[in-house]
């Protein structure tokens, strides 16, 4: 995971932009001693004294140049070219400007070989050491302080070897202080090293965050999108039947769910009447529950016969449906003159109808298994229903009967009854929004687990 996200465009991004920090903190730390260097060579000019500044100011000019064109080598990078190559290099080069910068003091008059190797000079190492961490490579912080200790050791070796008369009568303190310095840059190079590591650690979190986020917010809107088009697919009329109040509702327990219903207007003046629960809910069971809709809309307006309806459906669906999931359906066809409904169950219940006269329930089986889980299932004749004023159908999904209260209590058939019992005299909208109130309340609180849909087929 780490490889691959150190290749990415992103991180590769995040590196350029790193790199561009440190070079222009780096100019600014060259150009600011340019000027100092500048300064006191115009005011040792001033007094009649020998230019020594000059040389410096030179190899700051030099270091000054490198550093402009690396940096225009990375904003290229950083806007269409490819990666650069040469870090290593770079980091070579740079180590070398306190190393000149030694060189040169060591053979200055008015400083010496002793106070050159212990001059500020020495203390530049630690600038590029530091700066190193921006390379957001524990590598290259490691290579600038062995780099930098490589070079101070070479020039304390060049001033022991050209001026050794003058180092001994330092005495041993010089040794110690030369010997020191080398092990505190190469130490300081390792430390470096942890922080580097430990930046591009956060670097690298932190653009695998963002494109958890990207990822994330495209998701949220995929879902949204997937969820406007189900919700695209459910009635947004009820159907206007002579001497029948139809109303629907659905509610999925996540953006997108696995329940609907339908009704349809057949050729003949019926009306089909559907409610169906795909196993799940999510994104997986509202892809199963388009497929089990657009079948079962295409059969029931070319096939009469509601058996043989079922049994091309459940076909349709064995062939289609992941072996895990099915579906639990409920069809009915509705004759409006006759005032009844031909219904068969695959698996779905409850399926209850109020006699309004009687104040009583009567409650109907399911006529064969689920859909989609055998490709030979055959169901039952139809049962068909005699509505009388003031009767209701009620067609629920479970998400209903299975939610939860606080008390780990399920809502049950029995207080569904009485929602529809005490609005049996509103209208089927009304009831729908009862029955999701009544619910509601009931859970206190508790997360839906489950998608809700009701079909209310009431007898005007």
């Amino acid at each position: 995971m780490l490889e691959f996200d150190t290749k990415s465009p992103a991180f590769r991004q995040a590196e350029l932009r790193s790199e561009c920090t440190r070079v222009g903190g780096l100019l600014a730390v060259l150009g600011s001693l340019l000027a100092l260097v500048l300064v006191r060579g115009v005011a040792s000019l001033a007094q009649g004294q020998r230019g020594e500044a000059w040389p410096f100011a030179l190899l700051l000019l030099v270091a000054i140049g490198y550093e402009s064109w690396w940096m225009v080598h990375i904003r290229r990078a950083l806007s269409s070219e490819p990666g650069v190559s040469e870090w290593r290099a770079t980091v070579i080069v740079e180590t070398l400007l306190p190393t000149f910068a030694l060189f040169l003091q060591i053979h200055t008059p008015s400083i010496g070989p002793s106070r050159a190797l212990v001059s500020p000079v020495v203390l530049s190492y630690f600038l590029f050491i530091v700066l190193s961490t921006l390379h957001l490579d524990s590598g290259l912080s490691r290579l600038a302080g062995c780099c930098s200790a490589a070079g101070y050791a070479l020039a304390c070796a060049y001033a022991l070897l050209v001026f050794p008369q003058v180092l001994v009568n330092e005495g041993a303190l010089i040794y110690i202080t030369f010997f020191s310095n080398v092990a505190v840059l190469l130490v300081g190079g390792f430390a470096a090293g942890l922080v580097a590591g430990q930046i591009r650690q956060h670097v690298l979190a932190a653009l695998r965050d963002a494109e958890n986020s990207a990822k994330i917010a495209q998701m949220e809107h995929d879902l949204d999108i997937a969820c406007s088009i189900q919700k695209g697919l459910l009635p947004t009329t009820p159907p206007q039947v002579e001497g029948f109040d139809i109303a629907g509702w659905n509610l999925p327990a996540d953006e997108t769910g696995g329940d609907y219903f339908d009704w349809q207007d057949l050729d003949d003046g019926r009306l089909a009447v559907t409610v169906a629960d795909v196993t799940g809910h999510g994104i997986g069971p509202a892809l199963c529950m388009a497929a089990c809709r657009s079948y079962a809309r295409a059969i029931f307006a070319t096939q009469t016969d509601l058996r043989s309806a079922f049994r091309r459906l459940n076909q349709l669906l064995f062939q289609d449906l992941p072996s895990e999931r099915f579906v639990t359906l409920a069809a009915g066809i509705l004759d409006p003159e006759e005032a009844t409904l031909d219904l068969i169950s695959a698996g779905h219940g409850p399926i209850l109808l109020y006699l309004y006269a009687e104040n009583r329930f009567r409650s109907y089986d399911a006529q064969g298994i689920p859909l989609g889980l055998m490709p030979g299932a055959s169901y039952s004749c139809p049962q068909t229903l005699k509505f009388a004023p003031g009767d209701i159908l009620a067609l629920v999904t479970d998400g209903f009967i299975e939610w939860t209260s606080p008390q780990n209590e399920e809502f049950g058939q029995k207080r569904l009854k009485e929602v529809i019992r005490v609005n049996r005299d509103r209208s089927a909208a009304t009831i729908t929004s009862e029955l999701y109130s009544s619910v509601l309340d009931f859970a206190g609180g508790t997360p839906q687990n489950d998608d809700l849909t009701v079909l209310i087929v009431k007898k005007t």
